[in-house]
């Protein structure tokens, strides 16, 4: 029986002030992203596999959203 090798994979390194600046969102906020990826997975029909694709971009267009309030 052959065994693989496996290439430990180091975590990424973040410096102080980029964790800082991190957004956690609030509870409306993630209630939104939900709601556009819902969305999203409708138009699609609903075929697995796309799950994160829509959540970030749902999340993307509610984070634009906000930033274009300001």
């Amino acid at each position: 029986m052959a065994v693989k090798s496996v290439k430990k994979v180091q975590p990424i390194k973040q410096d102080a002030a980029a964790s800082s600046q991190a957004e956690v969102p609030d509870e409306q906020t993630r209630q939104q992203i939900a709601l556009l990826a819902y969305y999203r997975a409708e138009q699609r029909g609903f075929s697995p596999g796309y799950e994160l694709e829509d959540w970030l971009a749902a999340e993307a267009q509610v984070r634009n959203r906000t930033r274009s309030d300001v």
